[in-house]
This record gives structure tokens, C-alpha cells and sequence, in this order.
């Protein structure tokens, strides 16, 4: 399990990376939608492998977010 988890690690910081890097996008040209798509799949990425190991909380902070 802790490969698993090493990987999530791993995994969701490049995906904050990437979000990060989306954000900025759209504060320049908030109307890019392939954008916008980009930043609710690292969301939906990341609350979902939180649901597969079990990481509750980490998962309704997530949801929340998914559902901005």
C-alpha cells in the first residue's frame, strides 16, 4: 500500500503543478474552455483515487472544489 500511496503523492503534485499553471491561463483568458476542462479533470483525478484509498476528508475537499 505504501507504493500506492507514494504514487498518489507523485501523481496529485503534478497535477496541483498543472492546476497551478491553469489557473494563471485563466486569469488571462478566462473564456478557454479546454482550460477550464483541464482544471475539473485533475480535480475529478484526484478526488477519485482519494475514494479508491479510503482518504475521506481528502475526497470532500475535492468534491467541493468539483463543484464550483
Amino acid at each position: 500500500m505504501d507504493e500506492v500511496v507514494a504514487e498518489f503523492l507523485v501523481e496529485s503534485g503534478e497535477l496541483l503543478d498543472q492546476l497551478d499553471l491553469d489557473f494563471i491561463a485563466l486569469e488571462n483568458d478566462a473564456s478557454n474552455t479546454a482550460t477550464l476542462a483541464s482544471v475539473f479533470r485533475a480535480i475529478h483525478t484526484i478526488k477519485g483515487t482519494c475514494g479508491f484509498l479510503g482518504f475521506s476528508k481528502l475526497e470532500s475537499v475535492t468534491h467541493i472544489g468539483e463543484n464550483l
